[in-house]
């Protein structure tokens, strides 16, 4: 009983440092208790994916990356650990049997037991990687999440792959023809268990069609939807598809800009979680569209707790305000929004001082302001109840601007217990409590 004890309490211990695979190993050197609790969570993941190497190297037989804790989790003590499995990167683009990479793999997954998730989106590989592994995917029964890209989704392995059933989330990167077509009877398959549906990055093949042809599998049970970019359709398409999905929390978009308004808006009412991907915008008119079309999107919901915009390829030279979305967030979502990330997006005085006066649940905030927003917020962090973490970019100053440490002390004083974290233009501090002769001191570690 004492060496459960003393187990239960290390693993909650571990649970602290799950991230830290360094400590983690040393951990696991203390004595078998310790090795058993860290083995855990050392092993819950195993990554395969290989660095990109600008030759190829002939002697290549598809070795496992020193990285990769790929080896060690397939020994036997250490399988009935392994709950995620990720093949990605660079894999060699050799073919078997010289590449033993799939045999390799496909032996693994038999002893990995209790996997619940598997990715396969390798950037380079050979076609066959996977053959003789996707058939060995059937007989995992605790599999619930499968994330793949083309290399098991093209006209030869897409009809394997959709046999798999008991899935709770899937996630298709670059989704083509193949895939598409049989993807109806596969979310119909699916109907009783699938909770998430993601199609990302280059969805360019997903046509008013095909959005139609899922829409009886999903209006009543997903939860969460992605979709990528796809000029074949316009935002009045997608508009009409999410809307009729009733029990939507979790959406992530990707926006481009169109001239035609949509006639339909979507009324998400159970939307809690909106994420958009946008291109880099260089005129007031752009940035006002996109601010409109955001508005359009989470206008109808009744609780948004968490708000993500995000730039590609964002030119640093470009910092136009989105007052007009920042006032909307202020006025209809203020109550309910506990996560605002516009770590890419610039917020004027005004609106910022909206922000910090109106969002009070706020528990993570993430934006770009001028310098005298810092003074702003350092007036307004008291009243930030529940604050934990807060990210600025200061923009529009000179190379030389520095902070003040002082500045930064004062700040993490008058702000709440919860406040832990401030990170100015990438540099993070993380504040620690000391008691140093009876009184207690806040000390930054950088």
């Amino acid at each position: 009983m004492a060496a459960k004890l003393v187990y239960d309490l290390i693993v909650r211990v571990m649970e602290l440092c799950h991230d830290d695979y360094g400590l983690l190993a040393q951990c696991a050197l203390v004595n078998w208790e310790f090795n058993r609790a860290a083995s855990r969570m050392l092993y819950s993941k195993v990554v395969l994916s290989p660095h990109f190497k600008p030759v190829l190297d002939l002697r290549d037989a598809g070795a496992i990356p020193e990285s990769s804790n790929f080896a060690s989790a397939s020994l036997p003590r250490n399988v009935q650990y392994v709950l995620a499995l990720e093949v990605s990167g660079y894999i060699s683009p050799r073919p078997p049997p010289r590449n033993t990479l799939p045999e390799r793999i496909t032996k693994a997954l038999v002893t990995f037991v209790n996997l619940v998730s598997v990715r396969y989106t390798p950037v380079t590989y050979h076609e066959n990687l996977f053959d003789q592994s996707i058939p060995t995917l059937h007989n995992l029964r605790s599999l619930v999440e499968l994330t793949v890209n083309a290399s098991c989704t093209d006209d030869v392995r897409a009809p394997a792959i959709v046999e798999l059933t008991g899935l709770r989330k899937l996630t298709l990167y670059n989704p083509g023809r193949a895939i598409l077509q049989l993807l109806p009877k596969w979310l119909e398959r699916l109907q009783a268990t699938l909770v998430e549906l993601h199609l990302r990055d280059n969805c360019g093949s997903v046509t008013p069609g095909v959005l139609k042809s899922f829409l009886p599998y999903l209006e009543n049970t997903v939860q969460a939807f992605t979709l990528g970019l796809s000029y074949s359709l316009t935002d009045n398409d997608v508009f009409t598809f999410l809307g009729q999905i009733t029990r939507l929390k979790r959406l992530e978009l990707r926006y481009y800009w169109q001239l035609k308004p949509p006639q339909t808006l979507p009324n998400l009412l159970s939307l809690r979680s909106f994420t958009v991907t946008y291109p880099p915008q260089y005129t007031r008119k752009e940035v006002d569209e996109f601010d409109k079309w955001v508005r359009r999107t989470i206008a109808g919901s009744l609780d948004l707790q968490t708000l993500t915009l995000y730039c590609e390829g964002r030119d640093a030279s470009i910092y136009l305000s989105h007052n007009s979305l920042v006032g909307h967030i202020t006025q209809k979502h203020a109550t309910s929004l506990r996560y605002l990330d516009l770590a890419l997006t610039f917020v004027g005085m005004d609106k910022l001082e909206d922000i910090l006066t109106s969002c009070t649940q706020l528990e993570e905030i993430a934006l770009q302001m001028g310098k005298n927003g810092l003074t702003l917020f350092r007036a307004k962090v008291s009243g930030l109840k529940q604050l934990r973490t807060a990210s600025f970019q200061i923009r529009n100053v000179p190379r030389t601007y520095q902070m003040n440490i002082i500045f930064l002390t004062e700040i993490m004083d008058r702000g709440q217990p919860s406040l832990r974290r401030l990170s100015l233009n990438n540099i993070s501090w993380e504040v620690s409590e000391h008691f140093i002769y009876g009184r207690c001191h806040t000390i930054f570690f950088r």
